[in-house]
């Protein structure tokens, strides 16, 4: 079990707790049949709600590479589940649907937004991967025709999610230009947006701090690791400065609320809190410490963590160890006791980038 003590050790030590400590049933009894269930009723599957493209690509990225880590018969099997539904979601035209009901109908158009840019984040997982060699073949598919919709896209987390799929993918094929060619346009696309966007006191990439933000640092420090522009690290440690800055209150990692959001020049919402912003963190503080060495993202980091496990404005126990649960946030209440997918799904993937990160036995 991870104690708010045990958060204070060495990172090491801290990697192999972290690791014993998760579970997989929850994110099990999430998926039925066909796909990971979008929402949950406190701890059992809302299956009236359907499914989702966003959640069912996150679930991907973490199946393709929880197998080492967590060994599980039921993995292969839900790793080529997940890239079932995936395929089915894509149209011919390389768009994609997001959105499917309870009885299997799909009800939505096919559309180029953020569950695109993470479709081709978990296929750039699966590429990058041990998978069997059909399964890798097929998410190069999916990849290839969603990339240039993404370049389209003028959704800076869109671009920002198949940067992180592109990095991914160039891990296994470090030979191929094109693909270094596409992601020093869609990094190169959110120096852009900085630069439009920032001003003093406000170094970020829009005009509003909102939703899954560090992902946005995140792709420029994974494209910086790719590459070695050192104008992406400039930015991407600028931009997450900030988002620090902005999200630390008396020593406590406290996201930004989706109650309101965070406009520049205006306040910041305090609630409501949702591990997607923990999960970010997590995972783009882990990165950039590997990178770095920096202390203040090493303190960044453990408070992100510490956030789902009590280090929180409420002192509630985010991270359910005994299941691999996640309670779906902090409103002004307390705690939100639903266990939803984005929500597990959001420390599982921040818990694997961590380790991979900082596990000096990997």
């Amino acid at each position: 079990m991870v104690t708010p003590s045990i958060l204070q050790c060495e990172l090491g030590e801290l990697s192999l707790k972290l690791r014993q400590s998760v579970r997989l049933e929850h994110l099990f009894a999430l998926t039925d049949h066909n796909a990971v269930l979008q929402h949950a009723k406190f701890s059992v599957p809302a299956r009236r709600e359907g499914y989702t493209v966003d959640d069912n690509a996150r679930a991907l990225t973490f199946a393709a590479k929880a197998q080492a880590l967590w060994p599980s018969g039921k993995l292969s099997g839900l790793q080529r589940k997940l890239l079932a539904f995936l395929l089915l979601m894509q149209s011919q035209d390389g768009q994609l649907h997001n959105l499917m009901d309870f009885s299997h109908r799909i009800t939505d158009q096919p559309s180029v937004g953020d569950h695109l840019g993470r479709t081709i984040w978990a296929m750039g997982a699966v590429i990058n991967s041990d998978l069997p060699a059909g399964m890798r073949k097929s998410a190069q598919l999916v990849f290839d025709r969603a990339l240039p919709w993404a370049k389209r896209s003028n959704s800076p987390r869109t671009k920002a999610y198949a940067c992180l799929g592109l990095a991914e993918r160039l891990c296994s094929d470090l030979k191929d230009s094109n693909l270094a060619t596409n992601l020093n346009e869609l990094a190169h696309s959110l120096l852009e947006c900085y630069n439009y966007n920032h001003s003093s006191g406000w170094e970020w990439f829009e005009n509003v701090s909102c939703y899954d933000n560090a992902r946005l640092c995140q792709a420029l420090f994974v494209a910086y690791q790719s590459l070695g522009e050192k104008a992406y690290l400039d930015t991407a440690e600028q931009s997450l400065d900030f988002l620090i800055k902005t999200t630390t209150v008396n020593e406590t990692f406290v996201p930004i609320g989706s109650d309101g959001w965070y406009l520049k020049g205006g306040k910041r919402a305090f609630y409501d809190q949702q591990p997607i912003e923990a999960g970010g963190m997590v995972e783009t503080t882990s990165v950039a410490y590997k990178l770095t060495r920096s202390k203040r993202y090493e303190t960044a980091l453990r408070q992100a963590l510490g956030w789902f496990y009590g280090a929180n404005t409420k002192s509630v126990t985010i991270y359910d160890d005994s299941t691999g649960a996640c309670f779906d946030g902090i409103n002004q209440a307390g705690l939100n006791e639903n266990q939803g997918s984005e929500s597990t799904l959001a420390y599982l993937l921040g818990a694997t980038t961590f380790i991979e990160n900082t596990d000096s036995t990997r």
